[in-house]
This record gives structure tokens, sequence and C-alpha cells, in this order.
């Protein structure tokens, strides 16, 4: 698959999804149901959009993160890179919006899994997601704060 085709296809479908933070995975896969035999690969794909005009590339944690990718993918969250037409920026409201929806997400599902452990009766692992459910607290706390001006 030629860059042109590339580019096209992935201004067309990030310009499309529904939200408009895009994980880079899935904006691959779709372009290998396009042309497996063409497609390029992941590494080359997320260089490819990484220097685009029209594309922002938005990193998730790295695994030196105290909850890396592997930690947030056990949770059920997709957290790598993640692009998004420039085009489709979010406005600062939209953005809050989206970090409290996903904060919620993440609650619900830490919710669920310390229901499990409970019923397991695995306590290192009720201890640790009772401190992942008091960190989302926090985390939520904060974008609150910031989202009102304050900083701290």
């Amino acid at each position: 698959m030629n860059l042109e085709r590339v580019e096209e296809l992935c201004l067309r479908y990030l310009g499309q999804a529904v939200n408009p933070l895009v994980p880079v995975v899935k904006l691959h896969a779709y372009l290998v149901r396009e042309d497996a035999e063409q497609a390029p690969s992941l590494p080359r794909l997320l260089d490819f959009l990484r220097h685009h005009a029209e594309i922002v590339v938005l990193d998730g944690p790295g695994e030196d993160d105290p909850v890396g990718t592997e930690g947030f993918a056990a949770a059920g969250f997709m957290m790598g890179p993640r692009a998004m037409a420039k085009t489709r920026v979010p406005s600062r409201e939209q953005m809050f919006a989206m970090m409290f929806e996903q904060i919620d997400e993440m609650r619900e599902k830490l919710d669920s899994a310390l229901a499990s452990a409970r019923e397991e009766k695995n306590a290192e692992l009720v201890a640790q997601l009772e401190d992942a459910i008091r960190r989302s607290e926090e985390l939520r706390a904060k974008i609150q704060r910031f989202g009102q001006g304050e900083m701290n």
C-alpha cells in the first residue's frame, strides 16, 4: 500500500470514528482489513502518523510508569498510542467529559475485579484493587480541580 493510500484511509477512518481518539492498533487493523498484503507494519504506521501534519499521536503510559500498558490491558483497557485527526481535537469541555468517562469505565472494571477477588478470597489482589480504586478517585478529584482552574 503506497503512502498516499495509507494517508487517505487513515484520514477517512480518523474523520469518521465515533471516538476521535483512535487506538493505533485499531487503525492498523483497519488498514490490514483493507489490504493485508500492502498494509504497513504497526511500527511503520506509527512513524507515519507521528510525522503527518494533519494527525496528532498521543502516547499511553510506558512500561516504567506505576501502571504500565500491560496492567491496563489486564483490566481491559487498550492504553497504547492513539491517533486523532487535528480537525477533531475536542474542546476543553469535551476533553474533561472524555476523561471522566474513561475514569468511570475504569472504576466499573476495578469494582468488578474487586468483587471477583473477594469471592476468590485473594487478599493480596483485594488490597491492590482497593489501592487502585483509591488512586482512581484521587485522579478524578485532581482532574475535577484542574477543570475548574485549580492546579493542585
